[in-house]
């Protein structure tokens, strides 16, 4: 499949992030005043029920401070290629929970992103780096936020005791770096789990967390000391489960599962690529306690609801003569956010500067600059791989590599530095005959970009090799790829992931 190269790690890396603020809450340390000494507490990762991984927690005081660590790694399958996916994050805070600093590295991509801050007088300093640069800004910080021995300090106060219920804030950058994220915690009782072979009982304990009113619901089972023993979280296109176990267990190679052709949405007709408008049924399932949500509006796509479950969508290719006629003109300040630079979008890095440069050299209008930068990144990433991680333009710029991600992050990149207002889409699309194994047609998940031109939005696909998009597109949210947190922006995604039913309706 060389051009239509579909994604998952985005999600799952939000997802250790979740599991990251759940297991801090909850950590082994005795009820009383008693402050950490340097143990550590090792997870097993699975996923669909395979070893794919492992996670680590530790904390130890340091005069009057207490440091604590999180750390995870797994590994997926997409079709023959494995990725990889890494978090580190470490926290200083104070002996009674005020936090003082932290450190967060992920990786996604062959370049790790870091973020690092420093909060003093109510204030928080924040850089970010990613391929030897960095970034600061100074924001304020919000006096409730809690770090990990915070969090464990506030379950403390309340105890394990059915029906207990609290709300926590936390910061972590990657989700929301503008400001807290709340989950709130609740005991329900006492349950008798499997845990190697032999069964214990243990009290339950549910973390949600509201994204754009969406929950996002992990589930655990921790001991007397409220160390966590097992845990789960569903995000549609995986069940990850986290296992306490020893360090040599978890430590222990697996099978990374497979991410990729299994999560294909099959349907019961082939769309003609060449269609200029079609119309889709979109459903979840009846018994599925979310709502199917509210999809965005673009220049191809409008959507109308039937009911909580279900809705119509019409896809409708874009007036490409119509756009040949728009004018340069200066963007409005609301464009002007999608001209600027970010981490996934370095626009102050040499090679992105000059790669725009050469894309679009002797190009005049818009419309023949969105078309030539797309040739241009269709034509550069070579390595049409589905084992990079979520890297970002400047890496891509480096690497030549990459799935629909890293070709959509590129385009959006070269197309802010040539003076076009950019953003990203993710969404479905019709995957190529001969993909879908068992099937005559399937949807897959894609990633795209967006160019605005003459004040519309208008969809450019660099790994379909598609300027002019075919109406398969479908966009179920919006990528400003700014420094905005992951999980805004793909919240509206997380309630269809592994759920979402298809129907043809009519295609013209």
């Amino acid at each position: 499949m060389p051009h239509l190269l579909l994604r998952r790690r985005t999600y799952l890396s939000a997802a250790a992030m979740v599991l990251s603020i759940a297991l801090g809450t909850f950590a082994r340390t005795p009820s009383d005043i008693q402050y950490p000494d340097g143990e550590e507490e090792w997870y097993v990762v699975k996923m669909q029920d395979t070893k794919c991984g492992y996670m680590m927690a530790s904390a130890d005081r340091k005069g009057d401070e207490v440091h604590s660590q999180v750390r995870m790694s797994f590994e997926i399958a997409r079709a023959e290629a494995t990725v990889k996916i890494t978090m580190d994050q470490s926290y200083r805070e104070t002996l009674g929970g005020r936090p003082i600093a932290f450190s967060h590295e992920s990786t996604m991509g062959q370049m790790p992103i870091g973020h690092s801050g420093v909060i003093k007088d109510g204030r928080l300093t924040l850089t970010t780096m990613q391929a030897g640069a960095s970034r600061q800004e100074t924001m304020d910080f919000d006096p409730e936020i809690k770090f990990a021995w915070g969090q464990l300090l506030e379950q403390r106060k309340r105890g394990l005791k059915t029906g207990t219920e609290f709300t926590v804030k936390t910061y972590e950058p990657s989700m929301k770096p503008d400001g807290p994220v709340s989950m709130t915690f609740k005991v329900h009782g006492k349950d008798r789990i499997e845990l190697d072979g032999k069964k214990v009982d243990a009290w339950r304990v549910t973390a949600t967390m509201q994204l754009q009113g969406m929950p996002i619901v992990t589930e655990s089972w921790v001991d007397e000391d409220s160390t966590p023993l097992l845990t789960t979280l569903d995000m549609g296109i995986a069940k990850i489960t986290v296992v306490r176990s020893t360090r040599e267990e978890a430590l222990k190679g697996g099978a990374p599962p497979e991410l990729f052709l299994s999560t294909f949405i099959p349907v019961e007709q082939r769309i003609d690529p060449e269609a200029r408008e079609v119309t889709l049924r979109l459903r979840l399932p009846a018994d599925d306690p979310r709502k199917l949500p509210e999809l965005p509006k673009t220049g191809m796509q409008s959507f109308r609801r039937i009911n909580d479950h279900e809705g119509l969508l019409t896809i409708r290719r874009i007036d490409w003569k119509k756009v040949e006629r728009a004018s340069a003109g200066a963007p409005s300040a609301e464009l002007r956010e999608y001209l600027r630079s970010s981490t996934m979008l370095d626009l102050e890095d040499g090679r992105i500067k000059k790669l725009a440069r050469k894309a679009v050299r002797g190009v005049k209008s818009p419309a023949d600059k969105a078309d030539a930068l797309r040739k241009f990144v269709t034509d550069f990433v070579e390595d049409k791989s589905l084992d990079v991680g979520f890297a970002t333009a400047s890496e891509v710029a480096r690497n030549k590599a990459g799935d629909c991600t890293e070709h959509g992050v590129l385009l959006a990149a070269l197309a802010r530095s040539a003076g076009l207002p950019a953003r990203g889409v993710s969404g479905i699309v019709q995957i190529p005959e001969g993909y879908a194994e068992g099937h005559e047609a399937a949807f897959g998940y894609h990633m795209w970009a967006q160019v605005n031109i003459g004040g519309q939005w208008v969809d450019i696909d660099a790994a379909l090799r598609q300027t002019d998009c075919d109406p398969t597109h479908v966009a179920l949210s919006l990528l400003p790829l700014n420094d905005e947190g992951i999980l805004d922006s793909i919240a509206t995604m997380l309630p269809l992931l592994g759920r979402l039913q298809i129907e043809v309706v009519e295609v013209k």
